[in-house]
Order: C-alpha cells, then structure tokens, then sequence
C-alpha cells in the first residue's frame, strides 16, 4: 500500500504528539543523564569515593561543600557532602532572613555496611544535583530553598569488609562496624535506662557507643534538621516511626504523635518511587509499599527513633532494594537509579510542608531560642533554634499552634490555614512574644504563680532526657494533667 510523504511524516508526528512516553530530551539532558549512567557501573569503594568527592567540590565551589563529621572505627572519614545555593558563611547567613529560614534535609546511608544500594544512590544523586544545578529548574529551586546534607556512607568499614553481588548476607558480613556492632542498635532507647560513665554516677547518652553513632548523635543534636531519611537494602518499603514500643512485642504498632504526618512522608517517597508502592516484588510483601516500623518488627535503638525524640527532625527509613548487595553488571544500578531517582528529589521538597517563622522578643525583637511551637492535638514540641527561628513540618488543615518560652507569656494563634500548595517555602509564621511581668510589690501569691509558670517551662525543657526511661506519650500527658 502506497502512503504519500506528506501523509507518513502527518502519521509520525501524530503519534509522536499522542505517545504520553515520547518526552523531548535536549542534547545536553541527554548527556548528563548518561554522565550519571557512566558513574553507576561500579561501585566506589573508599578511595575512589573520597577522591570523587573532593573533586566535586573543587568543580563546584559555590554550591557544594565536603566535610567529615568524625572517624569511623579504623579511622576513616564519615564523609558529608552540603548542597545549597549559595553556599555562604554562618556570618553571612546571619544577615538574610531567607537564608536563615532555609530547612535543613539530610540522607544518610549504609550504616549497614553490606547494604550497598543507598551509598551508590547517594553519590549518584550529588552527582546529579551538581550537574543540573544551573540548567534545570526544579533543581535550581530546590538547591536555593534548601539545606542538603548526604552522607554517602555510615559505616564505611562494613563496606569495605562486604563481598559484592551477596543478596541476603546470611553471614551478616559487614553489617555491623569493624567492632561487629550493628549500628542500627546502637543509638538511645526511649524505653531502656541510659548507661551510666564516671564510675556509675553520671547518665550519659554518648557513653559506650560506636564512634560512628557518637558521630551521628551529635551532629544530629548539634545541625538542627528539619527532614530526614536513612537508606538500607534488603526490602522494598518505606519504614516510618515508631521503630519500638515498650513491650516489644512482635508486629505492635508504633504510634507517636505525628502518625498521620509519617505515613504521609512514606507514601510519598512509595508512590514516586517506580515500583515500591505496588507492595510487592520482594519475600515481605507491604501495602502501597510502606509499614509502621514496629510493626514490622521491633528495633530498639534505631536512629529514625532518635531523630524524632531527641531533636526537631523528621526521619522515615528507606529498604531500596531486595538485594542487599547486588552485583552492578547488566545495569542494575542504573535500573535502582531510575527506581528512586525522582522519589529522592519529591521527598527532599517535603522539607518545605508545614510552617516556619521567627519566635521573637515583642520589644527588643530579639529572637529567642528554646521556645517551644505546640500544635494542638500533636504532643510533640519542636524547639526554636538560635535567632528564634523554627520549622513545624504539618499536614493541611487548620492548626492552633502555641509557643511557651521561659520569662514570656505564651502566645496561641488560631486557625491557621496550612495548605501546603508550595513546596518550596513553608507558610511563614511569627510569633512576638511578651516578656513576663514580675512587680514585686504584689503578693507573694501572684509571684509564685509566675514561678510555677516557668517551672512547668522547665520541666518541658527537659523532657528529652526523662524520654530515656519512659514513653514521650506518658510524659507529655503527665505534665499536661
């Protein structure tokens, strides 16, 4: 049958404009993609990964810094790589409210060192967010309105002793740190009695720890994230907390306070992710590709549990594969690349749900760090940071949200409508405070209301210490009564 040249090249472009697939690539997409291909044919062990990271940021001096946050068991170096634009000084900061109000998001991988997944997926994202970081608009933004911090590795002398192309590690060879400590056990229980130092007297949350998870700890304690994920292998699902509860008892749900906000975070990085909401493909099976992390099964010291009870951060736990450790031929890696490469970039955005502002002096406008930002209905305080400024990642609705602050009066606003419709700014929202009034000249009575005011303050100041023995829930409830 005879078509016409005019009719043929009609047909082409016809179906070319109805192929839903059939997106335009420019040259130069085309050859950073294949860039990021080229980088995922192996894996790259210690040497090789310090080498790429150092060059990377020698490339890419105004966005990109590389720093390690403290030495693994045999002395290597627990590499962070910072992304933002621009990248400026703390002094610098100091002066832009925008930049002061920048959430900070972390990844942080294979802490079990043969789950090798995560740290390949790590370098190829910096990678990435390097490459398109002037000519893609959606990473542009991303950089400029956010904070990123990735830690390619954990745990990179369990890597360097894991064997390749092993599935399941039935020996857990390389799991733990050069110690043999799985360092997923090693972080604080909020149901176990810290372990005493100075011969017995002292509670001490870094004692006897990895250094590795002293590392973790205090960087978490000390940098004030506001959204965070951990990245494992093994399975297909996003995890999310509570990874305990008290009893320990198998397939117990976990509940904390912001459930509903951590399915959400977990069904976001499901359904971006090309195949973990489907729930299926590995031996565990999951619905929609997410699970309470308790009820799975229970993990006393995890570090998503730590995140949430000793600091603001939010963090879910990511399984990327059924293969802990697979073998990178045939293009596996880039095939896990294409599996979570826009899941990576979407849960990243999620730093920007909910609300942030400044909690400040009413007159001095002086900001005030320590306050306490209480959504009603929620028993988890978020604490402002230095200059008073805070985040509270929330869900859409109407929230009243009431901040408490020693030697002020607190302040409650109603009805806040949180959409959530731009996920590159959080909704802004300040609070004023005014400083509490003490005449001398009244009662005794009235000034001891005052005091007790600020000893109720206190008492919720501190209650991340008392979580070590007792259950978040009964505290707050406790307090509140």
């Amino acid at each position: 049958m005879y078509i016409s040249h005019h009719w043929l090249s009609f047909l082409i472009i016809l179906i070319y404009s109805l192929c839903s697939h059939c997106q335009r690539s420019s040259p130069l997409k085309v050859e950073k993609d294949t860039a990021v291909y080229t980088l995922l044919e192996k894996y790259h062990h210690y040497s090789e990964l310090d080498r790429l990271l150092l060059q990377w940021e020698k490339n890419y001096t105004k966005i990109a810094q590389v720093f390690n946050i403290g030495k693994s068991v045999t002395g290597r170096n627990l590499f962070v790589v910072h992304l933002t634009s621009p990248l400026i000084s703390d002094i610098e900061k100091e002066q832009d409210e925008k930049e002061l109000l920048k959430p900070k998001f972390k990844y942080v991988a294979n802490m079990h060192g043969d789950e090798a997944i995560g740290r390949e997926m790590m370098i190829a994202l910096i990678y990435y967010l390097l490459l398109n970081s002037k000519s893609d608009t959606r990473i542009n933004r991303l950089l400029s309105t956010t904070d990123i911090y990735i830690m390619p590795t954990m745990n990179p002398d369990g890597f360097e002793s894991s064997t390749e192309g092993l599935c399941d590690s039935r020996k857990l060879r390389g799991r733990g740190n050069a110690n043999d400590i799985d360092l997923n056990r090693d972080f604080p229980s909020q149901f176990q009695p810290l372990k005493k130092s100075n011969n017995g007297t002292i509670s001490d949350i870094f004692y006897d720890r990895q250094p590795e998870t002293i590392a973790l700890m205090k960087w978490i304690l000390k940098e004030n994230f506001v959204l965070s994920a951990n990245l494992h292998g093994g399975s297909l699902v996003a995890s999310y907390p509570y990874d305990e509860t008290i009893h320990h008892t198998p397939h117990t749900y976990g509940q904390s306070p912001d459930d509903s906000l951590f399915r959400y975070l977990a069904r976001t990085y499901a359904d971006k992710h090309l195949t973990m909401a489907k729930g299926e493909g590995c031996a565990a099976e999951f619905s929609g590709g997410i699970t309470n992390g308790a009820n799975w099964y229970d993990v006393s010291g995890g570090m998503q549990d730590f995140n949430y009870l000793h600091s603001n951060a939010f963090e879910i736990t990511l399984e990327l594969s059924c293969c802990k450790y697979p073998s990178p031929q045939d293009g596996l890696l880039q095939k896990e690349w294409d599996n979570n490469r826009e899941a990576l970039l979407s849960y990243i955005e999620m730093s920007h749900l909910g609300i942030k502002g400044f909690i400040r002096d009413a007159k001095t406008q002086t900001g005030i760090s320590g306050a306490l930002i209480q959504v009603e209905g929620i028993l988890h305080p978020v604490r402002s940071i230095k200059y008073g400024v805070y985040w509270r990642l929330l869900l859409p609705g109407l929230h009243n949200i009431t901040v408490t602050a020693s030697g002020y009066l607190s302040q409650t606003k109603f009805n806040i409508n949180v959409t959530n419709e731009n996920l590159t700014s959080a909704l802004r929202l300040d609070f004023n405070l005014q400083p509490s009034i003490q005449d001398t000249s009244s009662s005794s009575s009235s000034i001891k209301d005052v005091s007790s005011i600020n000893d109720v303050y206190n008492l919720l100041s501190n209650y991340a210490e008392k979580l070590m023995n007792n259950s978040r829930e009964n505290i707050l409830k406790t307090l509140i009564e």
